[in-house]
């Protein structure tokens, strides 16, 4: 009896992580499987991106995007351009790793192993660190687009990686970053570690660099209040990771300039007539052209994007808080889920607040509202496209938010609200997405053919 009050009294002190735990587990679990048995081509982009990956086995470096005879052509998409020439270095890293697989992974897909490695590095550490830092769940527990990228391959899940540890580390004040920025001493090497890690932020998707904003806005409030005899010492270290990662940044811009010149728009309209489907063709009559693409230059006003896409906002939630882009289904969970999000956010902007954060919060809401516009923005000036994996640093954001707002994880209420969202969130998950996203007949001839 002694041992069985033990275990209860444990629990219900601790029920919050434990719930947490089972939550990212089971996000794990169903990702894995989705990963696993979900067939080739089933997922945005998978195409193309695959292509890229696969091309990128055997070099190091990005490409001119005129490379002729050495099979780039293959890794254009219909849009008329190649991912492997973005500014990310996820291919070229990623590609090895997939390589590696691929010599033992015979017939399940070796090329989304690289991002569900990824999603088992993060897994691990929330799992490893839920109990001091509950608000990791803000990052990683309650939105289904953030698990559903790392089932399938897409270079979203190394920026969304790269910016939940620089959310993290920016909101716990005993990470490697406050610690590096308290040294007086040896804290060159430090800055340098993680003027890289901002530096290949730099690199990824427009979105992303509103978790360096984030990063920006809270490192100088910091510098304000800070007392004035560290100022010199903060301002040193601020401009060494600030250094290294314009230098990562410069490096990458570098060797566009070196392949183009100051003429790389030209070379992209060049690559966009040659490898476009023919109705996005920039030589294709207006008429002719896909009537969602580039609406902008057709000369429509922005309120053409919702007469083509009536349900514009509300798809772009719904892939938000699900995995695929639908208007329609499942209503209850949807209604539930903005209910708790809304709440979830009002609360930590009274927090910070009251507690006199009130700056971060309202610098964290007017780049949440920056992406939204951003998001429209893409619809309008380049194809209408109404994703909520655009919007998944408003994820990150509130994930460092209720980060600083440390106090409101003691309110039971609360952390029932987060809890909810959590479980409502890994049900739909593995209940109802994962079912639309493998076709079982495929996943039985795959497994059949292991057997064999």
């Amino acid at each position: 009896m002694i041992m069985n009050s033990k275990f209860v009294n444990k629990f219900r002190e601790n029920r919050f992580v434990y719930i947490s735990a089972l939550v990212i587990i089971g996000a794990f679990i169903v990702s894995c499987t989705v990963g696993m048995l979900s067939e080739f081509g089933m997922h945005p982009d998978e195409y193309d991106v695959k292509a890229c990956l696969d091309w990128c086995e055997s070099r190091w470096i990005w490409p001119d995007m005129r490379l002729e005879g050495e099979g780039l052509g293959d890794t254009y998409s219909g849009y008329g351009f190649t991912k492997v020439c973005n500014n990310t270095p996820y291919f070229l890293i990623f590609s090895k790793i997939s390589f590696i697989f691929r010599q033992f992974m015979h017939v399940f897909p070796y090329y989304r192993m690289p991002d569900l490695l990824l999603m088992l590095i993060m897994t691990v550490y929330i799992l490893k660190n839920l109990k001091r830092r509950n608000y990791m769940m803000l990052g990683f527990g309650i939105v289904v687009q953030a698990w559903y990228i790392f089932s399938y391959l897409t270079y979203d899940a190394e920026d969304y990686f790269l910016g939940f540890i620089s959310m993290v580390m920016l909101a716990d004040e005993e990470s490697f970053l406050w610690k590096t920025l308290k040294r007086e001493h040896k804290y060159a090497v430090p800055c340098v570690l993680l003027g890289v890690m901002y530096g290949v932020i730099m690199l990824s998707k427009w979105g992303y660099y509103a978790v360096l904003g984030m990063t920006f806005i809270t490192l100088v409030t910091h510098l304000i209040k800070s007392e004035i005899n560290i100022h010199k010492q903060l301002l040193v270290k601020y401009l060494i990771i600030l250094g290294v990662a314009f230098a990562i940044f410069g490096a990458r811009f570098s060797l566009d300039l070196y392949y183009y010149g100051f003429d790389k728009d030209s070379v992209s309209l060049e690559m966009e007539e040659k490898w476009c489907d023919y109705d996005k063709k920039p030589s294709t009559p207006i008429e002719e052209q896909q009537i969602s693409w580039r609406i902008k230059s057709k000369g429509y006003p922005a309120g053409r994007v919702f007469e083509l896409e009536p349900h514009w906002f509300l798809k772009t939630y719904r892939s938000f808080a699900g995995a695929r882009i639908t208007a329609s289904g499942e209503n209850i969970y949807y209604i539930v889920m903005a209910v708790l999000y809304a709440v979830i956010y009002v609360w930590i902007g009274i927090s910070l607040c009251r507690s006199g954060d009130s700056v971060l919060f309202i610098g964290g809401t007017a780049l949440n509202l920056f992406l939204i516009a951003a998001s429209f923005t893409f619809s309008y000036e380049y194809e209408i496209q109404p994703q909520g994996r655009y919007l998944l640093p408003i994820a990150l954001i509130t994930c460092f938010l209720g980060g600083r707002a440390r106090t409101i994880w003691r309110n039971r209420y609360f952390r029932f609200c987060v809890a909810l969202a959590g479980c409502l969130s890994v049900a739909y998950y593995g209940l109802f997405e994962s079912r639309k996203l493998i076709d079982l007949t495929y996943a039985r001839s795959l497994l059949f053919s292991v057997n064999k």
